[in-house]
């Protein structure tokens, strides 16, 4: 198959390769590109169907965002790969390759507003990912480079699938599941920048150090760490949302209130040129802040508490101020030139863009001529971003 893929794409494949790298990378850094580009190398005299199938998955995510819809030939790899994926479960021993392209197949699924079957796939790729004890990190030190990038490639693949299983949470409109991979252990290292891996493995370098979840807000880290701390406070907003009565857990709202807001402040400093520079972390930390704010505002809407409820009247301003935000980022997206804008959108943009959308139709339900909102500046991201995620029309739907 992927002969056949290289044969119809000759003059493509490289390209694609890079754009992948280029671009999914940036935010979901789970394929190491020195030790996969090996591996590809070796296709052609040792054949291994792992290594085959990534390479089509790589190639099926770069293909979903193709402009040209009608000639895209991604639906067809894309149940080449299903099936490839499930076969290799059933007949093969976990191994990380199966994994990274079950978490890109669920990348995929979850761009195509096909959150239902992402679903089904991230809850395999958590369950290989327990088996092979993805989730443990035992602390050790390395005896040298290669050994280093092994284990950090296996911490990546699992931050990923903790990352894209709270996206897909977010973004299913059906029966909202919980997590299936449990919160990343205080302990457990995070990844670290792309600029501190090799391009040789010959190069005489030593192991990069690491950071621990459990480290401050205040301590720089790169662009990946940052979606993961990012991600883990909405997880527990998520879990919060499960509750019903999020007015019966003050402490646990005001908790997170709190931390929210120290993170953001923390991501804003570090990004002086602009929310591009940590795009994936900012969006996420905006979700769930939203996300936050709109459960209590439920709450209150339930127990008919809204108009009484000194809690729900901040909740309101809050939820307004993070749509503002979020349509003021939009509209400086939107008055970029093409050539300065990414060419890719991190999923998670996507996400809250259309998070946004929903809130600020949910207040003008909630508040009729109270409130009023220009949607153009959401639209017009939402429109560059459906070149490469279907879900963008999700929302956009939503404002028709």
């Amino acid at each position: 198959m992927l002969h056949q893929a290289q044969e119809e794409h000759s003059s493509t494949f490289t390209l694609v390769m890079y754009e992948y790298f280029s671009n999914q990378q940036s935010w979901l850094p789970v394929v190491m590109e020195r030790p996969f580009k090996e591996s590809l190398e070796k296709l052609g005299h040792q054949p291994h169907a792992e290594t085959a199938l990534l390479a089509l998955v790589i190639l099926l995510v770069v293909q979903g965002g193709l402009p040209d819809r009608a000639t895209n030939p991604s639906h067809r790899n894309y149940i080449l790969c299903k099936e490839l994926y499930a076969v290799l479960q059933l007949r093969r021993a976990p191994s990380l390759q199966l994994v990274q392209s079950g978490l890109l197949i669920a990348l995929y699924e979850t761009g195509k507003s096909s959150s239902g079957a992402a679903s089904l796939t991230i809850a395999s790729c958590a369950r290989l990912g327990y088996l092979m004890k993805l989730n443990i990190d035992d602390g050790n030190d390395y005896e040298d480079y290669l050994s280093w990038e092994a284990a950090e490639e296996r911490r990546r693949v699992w931050t990923g699938i903790y990352l894209l299983d709270r996206v897909i949470y977010q973004v299913v409109t059906e029966f909202k599941a919980p997590h299936v991979s449990e919160d990343l252990a205080d302990h457990f290292r995070l990844p670290v920048d792309d600029a501190c891996l090799r391009t040789d493995k010959s190069e005489a370098t030593q192991a990069p150090s690491h950071q621990p979840m459990s480290v401050p807000v205040d301590v720089p880290l790169c662009y990946y760490a940052r979606e993961i701390q990012a991600v883990r406070l909405l997880g527990e907003v998520q879990l919060l949302q499960r509750h019903v009565d999020v007015n019966s857990l003050p402490e646990k709202f005001q908790s997170l209130d709190h931390r929210l807001m120290q993170f953001a402040e923390r991501l804003f400093e570090q990004t002086p040129q602009g929310w591009a520079t940590l795009c994936g972390a900012n969006a996420i930390t905006l979700t769930a802040a939203l996300t936050l704010h709109r459960i209590r505002i439920d709450c209150a809407v339930k127990f008919q508490t809204l108009g009484t409820s000194d809690d729900a009247k901040v909740s309101l301003l809050a939820l307004t101020s993070f749509i503002n935000m979020v349509r003021d980022i939009c509209n400086k997206f939107n008055m970029l030139s093409a050539p300065e804008k990414i060419p890719s959108a991190p999923l998670p943009a996507v996400m809250c863009t259309g998070e946004a959308v929903l809130a600020g139709i949910k207040m003008k339900e909630l508040l009729g001529e109270q409130f009023q909102l220009d949607y153009e500046p959401f639209r017009l991201t939402l429109l560059y971003a459906r070149k490469t995620w279907k879900l963008a029309d999700q929302y956009l739907q939503q404002m028709e």
